[in-house]
């Protein structure tokens, strides 16, 4: 089945091409803000302004603005304000939710990540080296430049992104793959409970028993927090002085700006190396759901009920986010999908895997100290996260048997037949 991936590289201009890169960058930061401006002019007015509107203007824009013509494709205009529209939508409809609406902001240059295309060959045209290992672009206004990346998923080329971060410059392609052309994992099923302690546990059912497996928390943010809390405070203190140029402040910010970025992309890369290892060697891989908003939010309270324990959940939630357990779902999600795994996420509240016993099924409320589970009515005797892999991977199964008459997933463990903790007793729970 057809779907869509998208694929990063890393362009590499020439000095000429950066200044045109700026200058485009910088027009359509212009016709952002400009386009805000006159949206909320409007409505000030009482008069209403959708994007066709605005659109309309694109061709006065062109001929009065200066350098516009032969550098900024109709294209790369079109969809800043597509964008600037899709802003508005989500406020108004965050607003009629009653959640906060965030209204749309003006873009200062370091806001404004860059522009997109809506076709190749409209406005942009890539032609990819063998094996889909680095290539060239072509950009309107800009011309050809070379760039590097490597393609897991290639496929058709749909559409593009041009991305400004303190790297440089970055294409973001849109390519239409089939996740069929892979051949379909076929190891043995799993259950895999999420942490901050262990950043995973995989439990698999074997003859013996069942097997866990512990994968560390890299806890990338902890290695480099006392020398990002040095720097920010050179630049704090930097940016106090009255003696320091605007030259010299920007180069702080870069440097510091660069440290997060390289915290930030040994995270991505754990992240890869991890859900593509496991989503190849698994045919189902059972897991809970993940609300990453309700897991963060701040133990603070209210001046009327002020909270509890506020410093030591903000630092939870911190390890929590370093962690990005977000992330690493999505990752698992599509790459079980292109390896043909079964990939299952149980319904956190009524499972309740941390609570329940993998043999008998009992649940019994665990305080989060508590690191073990020892069932009183079974005498089943885990960790705690190894007991609530268990209990996802015997759901998984209890899923998977549901849906066909003979599963052949995995053998049962401890004289327990796989999946005995079923459909039926989470909703009971």
């Amino acid at each position: 089945m057809p779907t869509t991936r998208t694929i990063s590289f890393r362009l590499y201009p020439s000095r000429a091409q950066i200044a045109l890169l700026e200058a485009k960058h910088r027009m359509l930061r212009d016709l952002w803000n400009a386009a805000l401006e006159e949206r909320i002019g409007a409505w000030a007015r009482g008069v209403r302004i959708g994007r066709s509107d605005q659109e309309k203007s694109l061709p006065a824009i062109r001929a009065d603005v200066g350098g516009w013509r032969g550098l900024v494709h109709t294209h790369e205009a079109q969809l800043v304000l597509k964008r600037l529209d899709l802003a508005f939508q989500a406020f108004f409809r965050r607003l009629a939710a009653g959640q906060r609406p965030g209204f749309p902001r003006f873009r200062s240059a370091d806001r404004f990540r860059g522009w997109g295309y809506k076709e190749h060959g409209n406005g942009f045209r890539v032609e990819m080296r063998e094996g889909w290992r680095h290539g060239r672009v072509r950009l309107f206004g800009v011309g050809e430049m070379r760039m590097r990346g490597l393609a897991r998923t290639p496929g058709r080329i749909l559409k593009a992104d041009v991305v400004r971060d303190v790297r440089g410059w970055q294409l973001s392609v849109v390519v239409e793959t089939d996740c069929a052309v892979r051949a379909p994992a076929t190891g043995p099923a799993i259950g895999l409970d999420w942490g901050v302690a262990e950043f995973a546990t995989i439990a698999q059912e074997t003859e013996a028993g069942p097997r866990f497996e512990a994968v560390a928390n890299p806890r990338h943010l902890d290695a480099e927090t006392e020398a990002l809390r040095e720097r920010q405070r050179g630049l704090s203190a930097l940016a106090r002085s009255r003696k320091v140029s605007r030259g010299a402040l920007r180069k702080r910010r870069r440097a510091l700006a660069r440290r997060h970025a390289k915290v930030a992309a040994r995270r991505k890369d754990f992240l890869h190396q991890l859900t593509a290892r496991i989503a190849g060697r698994h045919r189902l891989i059972a897991t809970e759901t993940l609300t990453v908003r309700n897991m963060t939010a701040s133990a603070r309270g209210t001046l009327e009920a002020p909270g509890r324990n506020v410093a030591q959940k903000a630092g939870l939630n911190r390890s929590i986010l370093d962690a990005a357990p977000a992330a690493f779902l999505n990752m698992l999600r599509y790459k079980a999908a292109e390896a043909g795994s079964e990939f299952l996420e149980a319904d956190t509240r009524r499972l309740k895997p941390s609570q329940r016993c993998p043999d008998c099924g009992a649940v019994r409320k665990k305080a989060l100290s508590v690191r073990r589970h020892d069932c009183d009515a079974c005498g089943c005797s885990h960790g705690r996260d190894e007991a609530a892999a268990l209990t996802l991977l015997r759901w998984g199964l209890a899923e998977v048997a549901a849906r066909i008459d003979a599963p052949d997933l995995g053998p049962p463990g401890n004289g327990h037949p796989a999946g005995t903790v079923g459909v039926s007793d989470a909703q009971a729970a």
